[in-house]
């Protein structure tokens, strides 16, 4: 009786989730919209294009690209009540079945989507010409690079795609984590990427509903 009671109760658990969430994979349609937080994209739902207080054409392919790169958005709500949002507040949009995050000052296109996002941005470090000011701010050049970034879906957070951060993450996976640090640390360096993928395959992404 108690293995029927746990079968059962692992598939009405099971029937839940699958009600309740949405399977990333190639089928998967991104809403075309922006995201005002981190809620909005996970259970995708943006605010809708069509919702999008503005005079530029709707129909053209960049129409929320355009907007994103205005200072203020307006937008109706459920209500229809017109609000606005500064660009800067944006968590990000989706057009053309992408995602782009905002950080760093810019919208990035989310280049991997999974449990574990994938993408890259520019960072800004300024090359010293002179001595700290009181302020505590060093005078120099600004130098830009570009670099990588993990977006975790089961914390929201952002880190930087370095190993000791992807360590901690592939912990959550003993069996994969053991794998992984079997590797010798060059290795483990080379292969951060390929075993974000695995990570992923493991641990698949659902959307919300």
């Amino acid at each position: 009786m108690r293995i029927i009671f746990i079968l059962l109760f692992f598939s009405c658990g099971l029937l839940h989730a699958q009600k309740d969430s949405v399977l990333y994979n190639g089928d998967f349609r991104f809403k075309e919209g922006i995201y005002l937080n981190y809620e909005s994209f996970r259970f995708n739902k943006p605010v809708l294009k069509s919702a999008i207080v503005s005079d530029f054409d709707r129909s053209e392919i960049d129409f929320i690209r355009k907007m994103a790169s205005t200072r203020i958005i307006s937008y109706k709500d459920s209500l229809g009540i017109v609000r606005e949002i500064a660009t800067e507040k944006l968590w990000g949009f989706s057009e053309n079945n992408s995602v782009y995050i905002r950080f760093s000052g810019d919208f990035n296109k989310i280049m991997v989507v999974g449990s574990l996002c994938h993408f890259t941005a520019m960072y800004t470090t300024y090359l010293s010409t002179g001595p700290v000011t009181g302020s505590g701010q060093t005078v120099g050049n600004p130098v830009e690079s570009m670099q990588q970034y993990v977006l975790d879906i089961q914390t929201g957070m952002i880190q930087d795609f370095v190993l000791p951060n992807m360590e901690t993450i592939y912990s959550r996976d003993p069996e994969l984590y053991k794998e992984f640090m079997a590797l010798k640390k060059g290795k483990r360096k080379q292969m951060m990427f390929i075993y974000l993928r695995k990570f992923n395959d493991r641990h698949p992404l659902y959307f919300m509903r």
